[in-house]
């Protein structure tokens, strides 16, 4: 079966690949996926895993990127598409900027043989019903101007929304409460003219312990949230995690907003990746004591800082 995700919307593109791939998983197992970069393959390296048989699987899940950058490699796929279109494996193309339609002969192939799916910035209605919905998946309910507070602040950034969504969740829910509110908005969610919560994770990975306890000790004068802090330096720590390990792959690639990802690029080069886990795997230890009372948050996070 061949499949075609496209367009700029990369967090949508993004989890429904992962969606597909936790699915083949649980059908075929661990075994059988395989991605591949269409920059650095030839037409005999994609044939080859295209129709080699695999040992430990009986069928491929084959995730073929950034095919448009190879004008080769994609005559070759629309020339000996019927090839391709009867294999016994999955294949799917994932392509950030692709033209639709007739205008062009791959992506008009794809869409005669298999399943093409764009996927644009939501806007309006649209964009409302996801934040909905993604409230509903954290448990708790959202009032109307909260949606349109969270619309107008975030726009197309999904990355950011899905976040927010989670902290506010959490924070009405250690609350004892059902319902995001407006006050909980403009309590927890920094907007974009104050970077000072974004400026703590700049010097956390920095490495900067110095700069980082002065920073914190601002926010908290300003009545910022330790638990919204601290759940966002374990975002920022998986974020370098993630751009550590893969260094090369495009932010579709890695579910990655593009700005963070350049950012966490050149902090990532701070730590080694052992590191990077060491501190993660603190973050979550210390966030279970939090739970049980076992450390305080002011403790919690300077513990943190200290271990950088």
């Amino acid at each position: 079966m061949l499949y075609l995700f496209y367009g700029k919307d990369t967090f949508r593109l993004k989890r429904k690949l992962n969606e597909m791939i936790e699915d083949w998983k649980m059908k075929y197992g661990e075994n059988g996926i395989v991605s591949l970069n269409a920059n650095s393959i030839d037409p005999f390296d994609l044939r080859s895993e295209v129709f080699s048989v695999s040992m430990f699987s009986s069928k491929k899940f084959i995730i073929i990127n950034s095919l448009s950058g190879n004008s080769k490699l994609k005559d070759y796929v629309v020339e000996n598409g019927d090839l391709f279109a009867n294999s016994e494996n999955l294949i799917l193309f994932i392509e950030e900027e692709l033209k639709s339609g007739k205008s062009d002969a791959f992506s008009a192939f794809i869409k005669k043989k298999g399943h093409v799916e764009e996927f644009t910035f939501l806007e309006g209605k649209d964009l409302e019903q996801w934040i909905v919905v993604e409230a509903e998946n954290c448990s708790v309910g959202i009032k109307n101007g909260v949606i349109t507070e969270l619309a107008k602040i975030f726009k197309k950034d999904l990355f950011g929304l899905e976040n927010e969504i989670k902290k506010l969740s959490n924070y009405v829910l250690a609350e004892k409460r059902t319902e995001i509110t407006l006050a909980d908005v403009d309590k927890l969610v920094e907007k974009s003219e104050d970077g000072n919560i974004f400026a703590i994770t700049d010097a956390v990975g920095a490495r900067n312990k110095r700069l980082s306890f002065f920073l914190i000790d601002s926010y908290l004068k300003d009545n910022g949230v330790l638990l919204v802090l601290f759940a966002t330096i374990a975002t920022h720590v998986k974020n370098l995690m993630i751009v550590k390990e893969s260094p090369n792959l495009s932010p579709g690639e890695l579910g990655m907003n593009p700005y963070v990802r350049m950012k966490c690029l050149g902090q990532a080069k701070n730590f080694e990746f052992d590191e990077l886990k060491e501190l993660f795997d603190l973050l979550v230890e210390l966030d279970r004591k939090m739970k049980v009372g076992q450390v305080g948050q002011e403790e919690a996070i300077e513990l943190f800082v200290l271990s950088l």
